[in-house]
């Protein structure tokens, strides 16, 4: 399939979804002894979850919501997705979850790929063959800072910085890389 997008055949896009809340992700921490650093918790469930749709040459779809995530907001987004201009057939890469394997997807994918889009499942147990995976860690442990997390508003404005992620050479340049250790294919696309 790479060789498909390298070649100009097809227009490739790695798609997943991930969440963010309030509440920091922070993997580990350092404190002096007797002076302990203090994290407030938070108690609200607001989530703000996305739906992405990625390719390989910095280009990015990202769909919204505040709701639970569902079969039915993921065809809600892949239709609209579906319906924007294509010039080349399009392929999906997405993986085994439930709301992406769900009847509501099942029902509408005989008419995408009537319109030329085509949905591809990734073997069970495979994050590390879909690029958007790396996005996501990088958004939640290198781009999002403390004070993105002091507000509901703030987080949700960071979030659409995501619209830039074109201009950050050094986040492609290491999906690149970690796609391309990952399968052993390289492409000059990036």
């Amino acid at each position: 399939m790479l060789s498909l997008w390298v070649c100009g055949l097809i227009d490739l896009y790695f798609a997943d979804e991930t969440g963010f809340t309030q509440q920091p992700y922070i993997p580990y921490g350092w404190q002096k002894k007797g002076n302990p650093l203090l994290l407030p918790a938070r108690t609200t469930t607001k989530r703000l979850n996305l739906l992405g749709l990625m390719r390989l040459d910095k280009h990015l779809t990202v769909y919204h919501s505040e709701k639970s995530l569902t079969g039915a907001f993921v065809v809600q987004s892949l239709t609209d997705f579906v319906n924007q201009s294509h010039t080349k057939p399009v392929v999906i890469v997405l993986d085994n979850g439930p709301i992406h394997r769900c009847q509501a997807v099942y029902e509408r994918q005989a008419e995408w790929e009537d319109k030329d889009v085509y949905l591809f499942f990734l073997p069970a147990y495979s994050p590390h063959l879909n690029p958007i995976e790396i996005l996501w860690r990088f958004m939640k442990y290198r781009w999002l800072k403390k004070v993105d997390y002091l507000s509901w508003s703030r987080l949700k404005k960071s979030d659409r910085r995501s619209g830039h992620l074109r201009h950050h050479q050094s986040l492609w340049t290491r999906i690149s890389d970690r796609f391309h250790r990952t399968t052993g294919q390289k492409y000059s696309s990036l």
